[in-house]
């Protein structure tokens, strides 16, 4: 029997209408992330950084990680009750959240709402995407296990997460790391004769993942830890002794990101700006779309992404580039001319080596 189509979407859209088109930068670092601690001048640092395009999907992985490390000081620490947070992205409020679980009065200091930073920009599929991890395989399982365990606890629970199938043309890297770091934590891709889709006449896969929608998860986490009595201060630092000389807390957690980059010294960190299309909300699309560009329907939107600009360091949208976006998409659907892969798409070849790197034995 003929495989069914899902729905087609609208490709409807107007680059020129406020707000159809954003661009965000990844915050990537050289061969790994980082998740660790040092002390300097007295003040016990906590870095938690360098997730390039997983931000969302690792956030309560690598805040777990954090608290057990702040835990872990405390029994060392004798009087200590309050941590500062730097940065109100995602990996701020999550580490934040879990930090009141050991009792600690809570401070976030961001020069950003949340809303405003970086996090609020992301596509929002839970997948393992443009990051490295080379020599981390373990600690990378045991972040991605902590991450999705807590991201479906919230089900439901006004987060903005959801169960969704991914339909892709080709094998996700980005999903078979989950896959191979954490065996069993989401089904096996399956194959498909032919994706279920309008215009579509090829073999493809379907993974069953994720949707974080990240307005949603950040405006939830900053509800919740209001609520809880975190403070934020609205603050801009410019440096490393800046923040020593600043943040009166004893414990900092550094989740800035790519302001790592300046505030920390850290040379291992990189740009690579991505831009997306926003076309209206369409309910009756329940899936994801990928391995082409990748369309994300979301409560708020139908997300279109994929490009990928290495070294690039502004948030500024070229309208020609998210209508080129939204036309290639078009095109798979049959609603508009088949063109060829841009430099800047994501799924260029040439961008293998970051996007796609290599999946170390565990």
């Amino acid at each position: 029997m003929a495989t069914p189509n899902l729905p087609t979407p609208d490709f409807t859209f107007d680059p020129d209408q406020a707000g159809a088109c954003i661009a965000g930068v990844r915050p990537y670092r050289n061969g790994s992330y980082r998740l660790d601690a040092e002390t300097i001048s007295q003040k016990f640092i906590v870095h938690n950084y360098g997730h390039g395009g997983a931000g969302i999907t690792l956030s309560f992985g690598c805040a777990t990680k954090v608290r057990d490390i702040v835990k872990d000081r405390l029994v060392a620490s004798h009087g200590v009750t309050e941590v500062a947070v730097l940065g109100a992205g995602v990996m701020g409020l999550t580490a934040a959240t879990l930090l009141l679980d050991l009792g600690l009065k809570v401070t976030i200091y961001s020069d950003r709402a949340p809303l405003e930073t970086t996090s609020a920009k992301a596509g929002g599929q839970w997948a393992v995407s443009v990051v490295e991890f080379a020599g981390k395989e373990r600690e990378l399982a045991d972040i991605v296990k902590a991450a999705y365990r807590e991201f479906k606890s919230r089900i439901g629970q006004g987060f903005g997460v959801f169960e969704r199938p991914n339909y892709t043309a080709t094998p996700s890297h980005n999903l078979d790391i989950v896959i191979s770091l954490a065996p069993g934590l989401i089904p096996p891709r399956q194959s498909l004769p032919r994706l279920p889709f309008a215009h579509h006449t090829k073999p493809g896969f379907v993974y069953q993942t994720l949707l974080v929608e990240p307005p949603a998860l950040l405006a939830k986490l900053k509800a919740d830890l209001d609520l809880r009595g975190v403070t934020f201060v609205p603050k801009r630092f410019v440096s490393r002794s800046d923040i020593l000389a600043n943040v009166p807390q004893k414990i900092i957690v550094n989740c800035t990101g790519l302001g790592s980059m300046t505030l920390w010294s850290d040379t291992k960190m990189m740009p690579i700006k991505g831009q997306l299309a926003l076309l209206r909300p369409q309910p009756a699309l329940q899936y994801l779309y990928g391995q082409n560009g990748y369309m994300f329907p979301r409560s708020d939107h139908v997300v279109i992404g994929g490009t990928f600009e290495p070294g690039v360091n502004n948030e500024t949208p070229d309208k020609a580039v998210c209508q080129g976006l939204v036309d290639h998409i078009a095109s798979l659907f049959g609603k508009a001319p088949a063109k060829p892969l841009p430099d800047n798409h994501i799924h260029n070849p040439d961008h293998a080596p970051i996007v796609n790197p290599a999946i170390p034995e565990v």
